[in-house]
């Protein structure tokens, strides 16, 4: 499969998130607790570099792995909790559906940007290419922004070929009573953007109608068998 990009999609998807993210609109699907406290909020700026782990391979994975399979050209945001690129429970926007299904983060990246106009996304990073195989280390680095309560981290690739799987992280709070957290990390698991009904990785396209919210493939009968596909670490520089 080839990249797609398709312009009146992003230029959709820009539109919408200027106009979301003008408005100040919160984001979907935050849970409680998750807000950062306005009086120990994180001051100045911090860089911040994503190591992404990946390990799926037919080693680690020998009853699912399809030949040749590797991951979309990965992106990572730190954003504030105006903006939420995904998460369980959650509809996937056109970025993350075009991630999850094709691996072009193109309208992901003009929605990051959109968000970023508007103070709600810090930074971001991606690379330009897929990953040459399944097993690969991929460093992004990444700000945040006190002042703007940009404190937050999320990140997405696509596991490809898939109907609309993908992995990533998603809502990482990078701020802890005041101050700016030293390193973090966690696994690295199986998503469905919710968005297509294929159930094997070389399944024919077969959208969902109407498209249901973003869940987890983890320990289900296939694809994962109950383990995941790597690991992430954000680390303070």
């Amino acid at each position: 499969m080839a990249f797609l990009k398709v312009a009146a999609a992003a230029a959709a998807a820009v539109a919408l998130a200027a106009a979301v993210a003008t408005s100040g609109a919160d984001a979907r699907s935050w849970r409680s607790g998750q807000r950062v406290s306005r009086n120990r909020m994180c001051s100045g700026k911090q860089a911040y570099q994503v190591t992404l782990k990946l390990n799926w391979s037919g080693a680690t994975h020998p009853r699912s792995y399809p030949e040749g399979g590797h991951f979309s050209p990965p992106t990572a945001a730190i954003h504030s909790s105006r903006y939420q690129m995904w998460a369980p429970g959650s509809f996937a926007s056109q970025g993350i559906q075009n991630v999850a299904e094709t691996g072009d983060p193109a309208v992901l990246r003009e929605e990051l940007g959109a968000y970023e106009a508007a103070r709600h996304v810090a930074s971001w990073d991606g690379t330009g290419a897929p990953t040459e195989s399944g097993v690969v280390t991929v460093k992004l680095n990444v700000t945040a922004d006190g002042a703007a309560g940009a404190v937050y981290a999320s990140g997405a690739t696509m596991l490809f070929p898939s109907p609309d799987w993908f992995t990533g992280f998603y809502n990482v709070r990078l701020c802890r009573y005041g101050r700016w957290v030293g390193r973090t990390g966690g696994k690295l698991r199986f998503w469905d953007s919710g968005t297509d009904s294929g159930r094997e990785h070389l399944s024919e396209d077969e959208a969902t109608e109407p498209p249901t919210t973003i869940f987890s493939l983890q320990n289900g009968r296939f694809p994962a068998f109950g383990r995941g596909v790597g690991h992430y670490e954000i680390r303070a520089m």
